[in-house]
């Protein structure tokens, strides 16, 4: 069922105390990652491209012992908070990742090149406190790109799994579910079971029969099968898991370190909600991520719609098409 691969195996140490300062003395430590997208355009349309990249990053954590303290998936780029016994065994699994994926999501739409930008940013947090800072600023992108309103609000941070398996679904009772939802499940664990990832053809099979109510039960259990974020020496940077929450919501976090700019800080990514939204409207489109597949000239008679329907920049369009606009006076 699972498709054959050999999965390289990395140190399976698990350690927040990685990197010795100049004094030769070792110290917390942890680094930020801030992935995006080769040409600033939108990768993640869909449910099951978030659940690809989820999976196979949970997949390749524990392969390579990388302790992962916070993901979270946005729209056109990524940002993960790990630590490590070594520098370059992080660069090997973000490098393992990222090629992994591409591969996966051109083959899922037929096309070839990058997916990620080829270098990748990175930043060392030394010390408590400047951990917490980091970790609140990812568990706030979602927060800050106006797409909740409170951290553990939104499924793509991944902290409302930290005390609860089930966060954004009704409990799975096996006893009272539809043979599909059963088959979803055992298809899930069998994947599990191996360490081995999701990919679009087995995210089609599980979903496949489920109503509204069992893909979301089913999506929160993925999730919590596959999570590997260490939610433990997260909250172990705070007294309390109440008081880490609070610090999440309570604060308007920074990153000065990594180069990102205004617009991928503060930016509306409501607007991609709105354009999926409009696009599925139509009633020609299977799913929003088939407007890839359009020639260019399709994709400017789109756009052009678009804007008219929902009034969203065309440089948004652009990013979510994958089309560059060139305006002149």
């Amino acid at each position: 069922m699972a498709e054959k691969q050999q999965i390289p195996h990395c140190s399976n140490k698990n350690s927040l105390y990685i990197y010795p300062d100049i004094n030769g003395i070792t110290m917390k430590a942890a680094i930020h990652v801030y992935q995006r997208s080769n040409d600033w355009g939108v990768i993640f349309y869909t449910l099951q491209d978030y659940l690809v990249y989820f999976t196979l990053f949970s997949v390749f954590a524990r392969r390579c012992g990388i302790t992962v303290l916070a993901l979270a998936i946005m729209f056109n780029h990524l940002h993960y908070l790990v630590s490590a016994e070594k520098r370059k065994e992080i660069e090997r699994f973000v490098s393992i990742v990222t090629a992994r994926f591409a591969r996966l999501y051109n083959e899922d739409i037929g096309q070839t090149g990058h997916v990620f930008h080829k270098e990748f940013g990175s930043a060392v947090k030394y010390g408590d406190k400047n951990i917490r800072t980091i970790a609140g600023y990812i568990y706030n992108n979602h927060t800050n790109k106006k797409l909740c309103n409170k951290a553990e609000d939104i499924r793509w941070n991944f902290l409302a799994y930290s005390h609860c398996t089930h966060p954004f679904s009704e409990p799975i009772i096996k006893t009272q579910t539809r043979k599909e939802l059963k088959k979803a499940l055992a298809i899930v664990d069998y994947y599990r079971r191996k360490n081995d990832y999701l990919n679009y053809s087995s995210l089609r099979r599980i979903y496949s029969g489920l109503n509204k109510k069992e893909k979301e039960q089913v999506t929160d259990y993925i999730i919590s099968s596959y999570n590997c974020i260490n939610y433990s020496k997260l909250e172990g940077l705070y007294r309390s898991y109440d008081e880490m929450v609070y610090s999440f919501n309570a604060n308007t976090f920074s990153e000065f370190d990594i180069e990102e700019n205004k617009e991928e800080r503060e930016g509306d990514d409501r607007v991609y909600i709105e354009l999926a939204r409009q696009i599925l409207s139509y009633g020609k489109y299977h799913s929003v991520k088939e407007v890839l597949k359009l020639s260019d000239d399709d994709k400017i008679r789109l756009a052009v719609d678009l804007q008219a329907k929902t009034g969203v920049s065309l440089k948004s369009i652009g990013s979510y098409l994958h089309i560059e606009f060139r305006l002149t006076r």
